[in-house]
């Protein structure tokens, strides 16, 4: 066995490599790097919304500046994950199962959309933020209506609005794929996407929506419905490819992320490849039409981390799960909370408002990840030791009526 001494210390290499080798995912019943992945885009979100001019985070979450943002994880990662999940049920429920639980989840998706909405809508209003609804007393009637019928969406609230229809959707998608239809599918996505980049007055998906300036449905339902795709075939895709070596995948998606990175970081140059009207900004930078190119970029660093993820387990996990886990196990109710967490922030810590340092900023992005962390884990307890307390309480004694006494 080969060895290196080292300052006096010998050195192993075939330790290390057992040490490293001992980081890897093991599988289990649910994919965790999923959720971890998932937990970082709730942080990022968080971060990038609660935001300021500059941060000392804004490396690692792109500041929803980069050519891909939290949000194209989490519309794709919804696809996969739903994918993944329902493919064992039309195994052990059947079909119909599946199409109903579908169709429950997206009634269940609608309620919430709209509770987001006119709650965070009335919050903004009442604590004056810059977002907050401008209506006379005549407009918020119709206002309302467009919201109920989902042809009105406001601040914030579209991603649970295209969620909603993404899940709807999805019920009959999971028909063609059950019946071997994927190839279908996926080109009908596809289809739908690119008519979007060439006629996108034409091609509103299911219609036009009042508000909805980033997430039109026919752009982001390509993220979602090839996730979905993907998804719903992962143990076949994961048997065709058992040969490939994550540490391959690993180093190619990292010359290439460092590749975006370093384009992104000279982009200010004058004449440079991102100089304004360029091609190549318009498929990096159109975040509401979802170009390729900027599919191309998520499609490298999900490839990226995920690689990561698979290779280097046990320490990431060591390091981060406590926070990145139970945002990506809980990510509605994130999403839902750092909506109003957002808005207390903007009123009394107001970074896109107010001149503050990195630092500053830094710190008051922190405080609103860490609120909406601490409230989901919290959350259980707190629950408990009130279910207790009143389960402790004892009834009241009757009060006897007049006519009994």
């Amino acid at each position: 066995m080969t060895t290196i001494a080292l300052t006096g210390q010998t050195f192993n290499p075939a330790s290390l490599l057992a040490l490293v080798r001992g980081w890897r995912y093991v599988a289990g019943k649910r994919d965790l790097r999923l959720d971890l992945l998932r937990g970082f885009a709730c942080f990022a979100m968080v971060v990038d919304h609660v935001g300021g001019r500059d941060s000392f985070l804004y490396p690692l979450t792109g500041g929803n500046r980069f050519f891909v943002s939290a949000a194209e994880a989490f519309v794709f990662i919804a696809g996969l994950t739903m994918g993944c999940v329902y493919t064992g049920l039309i195994a052990r429920d059947g079909l119909r199962a599946a199409v109903v639980k579908a169709l429950r989840r997206s009634a269940s998706l609608y309620w919430t959309t709209l509770k987001l909405t006119f709650g965070f809508a009335a919050v903004s209003y009442a604590l004056g933020l810059p977002w907050a609804p401008q209506l006379t007393a005549s407009e918020l009637p119709g206002w309302a209506l467009g919201v109920v019928t989902f042809h009105q969406t406001y601040f914030l609230t579209d991603i649970p609005l295209l969620y909603a229809l993404l899940i709807f959707a999805a019920a009959p998608l999971l028909v063609a794929l059950a019946m071997g239809q994927t190839r279908w599918v996926v080109l009908g996505s596809w289809a739908v996407w690119a008519a979007w980049q060439v006629m996108p007055e034409q091609a509103h998906v299911p219609w036009e929506i009042r508000g909805n300036t980033v997430f039109n449905v026919a752009a982001w339902q390509v993220l979602f419905v090839n996730g979905l795709a993907i998804g719903f075939h992962r143990r076949a895709l994961e048997r065709r490819l058992a040969g490939l070596s994550p540490w391959a995948v690993l180093a190619t998606t990292g010359a290439l992320a460092a590749g975006a990175a370093l384009l992104w970081c000279t982009q200010e140059r004058p004449g440079g490849l991102l100089a304004d009207g360029s091609l190549l900004a318009q498929q990096l930078h159109g975040k509401a039409d979802v170009p390729l190119g900027r599919i191309a970029v998520f499609a490298v660093f999900f490839a990226f981390l995920y690689a990561a993820v698979s290779v280097a387990w046990a320490p990431l996990e060591r390091a981060l799960g406590w926070l990145l886990l139970p945002l990506g196990q809980n990510a509605l109710t994130a999403y839902a909370l750092h909506l109003f967490v957002t808005a207390v922030l903007a009123r009394f810590l107001p970074t896109w408002s107010a001149v503050r340092t990195p630092a500053e900023n830094t710190a008051i992005q922190m405080v609103g990840v860490l609120l909406v962390w601490g409230i989901i884990t919290l959350r259980p307890a707190v629950t408990a030791h009130i279910a207790a307390l009143l389960a402790r309480r004892p009834l009241a004694a009757p009060v006897a009526s007049p006519a009994a006494a």
